[in-house]
């Protein structure tokens, strides 16, 4: 009788789930850890903007600095599930560099942007902002949709195969069976 045993490893703690950069990660868990870590900033952020006295349309300094930094901060467990997906798929880290990036250019450019005031920034275009954050977007979808390398390949194990384990074979005296089968023959 044959089990099933999974090949990849489970990460186990807050540590391995997040901030670990070796390994694969598959789209599911991709996807779900990405969900937790949207619905943790979101939670940091209306704290942050409760206690900063935060009024829809009126954007503060400490706001602005508030939002960049919550940002940033959960930008780096974003990398490393972003750098296991790429391995995934059998890309390397320069693609997850780049969409960390593109995350920081529009985390920081709209720490200035309001509804009211979209259209008057001084310092970089409203248009070029919304534009890096579509793109991030649609490289977000891409790393959720697309199918990791089938098998094992340079980054290790595939995470969703599964591997048989043969149950050990019991040690059976072949001389009577052979005496059973002949006696049984007559």
């Amino acid at each position: 009788m044959a089990s099933k045993q999974k090949s990849c490893a489970e990460d186990r703690t807050i540590k391995e789930i997040f901030f670990r950069t070796s390994g694969r990660i598959n789209r599911w868990r991709y996807f779900t850890r990405r969900v937790i870590l949207s619905l943790l900033t979101k939670i940091f952020l209306f704290i942050g903007y409760k206690v900063m006295g935060y009024e829809y349309g009126q954007t503060t300094t400490a706001a602005g600095i508030y939002n960049s930094i919550i940002s940033i901060i959960f930008l780096i467990p974003i990398f490393c599930l972003t750098v296991r997906r790429l391995q995934d798929m059998d890309q390397g880290k320069l693609l997850a560099v780049v969409y960390v990036a593109l995350n920081v250019v529009t985390a920081v450019a709209f720490t200035d942007i309001t509804f009211t005031e979209f259209k008057q920034m001084d310092t970089i275009s409203p248009y070029l902002v919304l534009s890096l954050a579509t793109f991030s977007i649609f490289l977000d979808m891409y790393f959720m949709v697309s199918p990791g390398s089938y098998g094992r390949n340079k980054y290790g194990a595939d995470p969703l195969a599964v591997k048989k384990v043969e149950k050990i074979p019991e040690v059976v005296n072949t001389e009577k069976k052979v005496e059973l089968k002949k006696s049984t023959d007559k």
